[in-house]
């Protein structure tokens, strides 16, 4: 069991999900031995979110299997849990965290994980049979919905509604996908590659409809009816709404965190407050690697930020400078039995398809950004995504990528 020092500083993590946990679990790894207080909105443990709208919704594994760590973990690593009551107040100037139980926290450090809540249609509110997909118990609740579902409208044709989707259509219900843009996944993947994203709905039986918007969902005597701006309304058991994220900062106003729109921090991970630092979601940082300001939502950049803000952390109570995170965008999404992949970033320079046989799902699309190497995507074909990685990670001419996905 590791065992605070009573006189060692004191970090505070708030935020109990996956950049919570892993923050807290890489300063223990690292060596810290003052006291950590992972703190959260959810009564839940820390849960992994990919398997909710994947796994989880086609029976393959139960919502509580997404729970990584029990409460065993959290007492042997000398982790103090503060969960169902979300922080409310940060100040900067006493160093202290206060939730809404009222409990102030005082810190050394602090990190801020509080992620992002989804997007909801306007009007709709808490309207029975009309979803979003990101918490444990979104999910418990949408499965239990599809069990007694014939037919399935999904507000919004991104990732997360597209494994909805996907998820739906495994447990044989119809599904309809609705999507504002002409295309989606433009700004994603780009506009060749979001076309071959977007043929699998109708690959595996469900309806896609771009270029038109939701102007309200009513409920009715014979269930729920999602009316378009076309004039045309399409009939539903359950809907489910993925139009995306709003992070959640509000409670951070007046206390001196510089914020646009998301938390603003530098490279190493830190934000304007002395002490305080932010990460996933919800944290827009300087990424050496591509010169430019960065917010990514996915799995793997919050697990490596992480460690990065937990090793920042260790180094500022050490004396050490601090690390700056260059990290690779990468994320993954499963859909109808197929892997999704994206490396990098999905520049608009050139997209280069190297490999696409004519009647089969599998592809591997390279982006070229200037005369270098920007990004890569893939369908099913993690081995060659992964060395178009390593690629990157040494700065590779554009040419060379290509030379090297021939010997593919």
């Amino acid at each position: 069991m590791s065992v605070p020092v009573p006189d060692a500083p004191s970090v505070v993590v708030v935020g109990a999900s996956l950049g919570g946990l892993r923050t807290a679990s890489a300063l223990r790894r690292l060596g810290f031995k003052g006291r950590i207080t992972l703190a959260g909105e959810e009564t839940h443990l820390p849960y992994d979110r990919p398997p909710l709208s994947k796994e989880v919704l086609t029976g393959e594994k139960q919502p509580d299997d997404a729970i990584f760590r029990t409460a065993d973990f959290f007492e042997d690593q000398g982790i103090e849990l503060r969960l169902g009551s979300p922080a409310v107040v940060l100040d900067g100037d006493a160093r202290s965290i206060t939730l809404a139980s009222g409990e102030r926290l005082g810190y050394d450090a602090a990190v801020i994980a509080t992620g992002a809540r989804p997007r909801r249609l306007p009007g709709v509110g808490s309207m029975p049979g009309v979803h979003v997909m990101r918490t444990l118990d979104d999910s418990r609740a949408i499965r239990s919905a599809l069990d007694d579902a014939r037919h399935l409208v999904v507000v919004g044709a991104g990732f997360i509604g597209s494994e909805v989707a996907a998820s739906a259509r495994s447990r044989g219900i119809e599904v309809t996908v609705i999507e504002a843009a002409d295309q989606p996944l433009v700004t994603a993947v780009g506009a060749k590659v979001g076309q071959r994203c977007a043929a699998l709905h109708g690959a595996y039986g469900a309806e896609l409809r771009c270029g038109v918007g939701v102007v309200g969902v009513e409920d009715g005597a014979e269930g729920l009816a999602v009316h378009l701006t076309d004039g045309t309304a399409v009939p539903a058991d359950v809907v489910v709404v993925g139009i995306g994220v709003i992070p959640n900062i509000e409670w951070l106003e007046g206390s001196g965190i510089e914020t646009d729109r998301a938390v603003i921090c530098d490279e190493y991970m830190r934000t304007s407050l002395p002490g305080v630092y932010a990460l996933g979601d919800l944290a827009s940082w300087y990424n050496r690697r591509f010169e430019q300001r960065m917010r990514i939502e996915h799995w793997t950049n919050t697990v490596e930020q992480s460690t990065a803000v937990a090793r920042n952390i260790v180094n500022s109570f050490d004396g050490d400078d601090p690390v700056a995170y260059s990290g690779i965008p990468y994320f993954w999404s499963d859909q109808y039995g197929h892997r999704l992949q994206l490396v990098g970033l999905a520049s608009q320079d050139e997209v280069v398809f190297v490999h696409d046989p004519p009647g089969e799902r599998t592809l591997l699309a390279l982006y070229r950004q200037d005369d270098r190497l920007g990004g890569a995507f893939a369908i099913d074909m993690m081995g060659p995504l992964m060395k178009m990685r390593r690629l990157l990670l040494r700065d590779a001419a554009f040419d060379e990528a290509l030379e090297h996905a021939a010997t593919l």
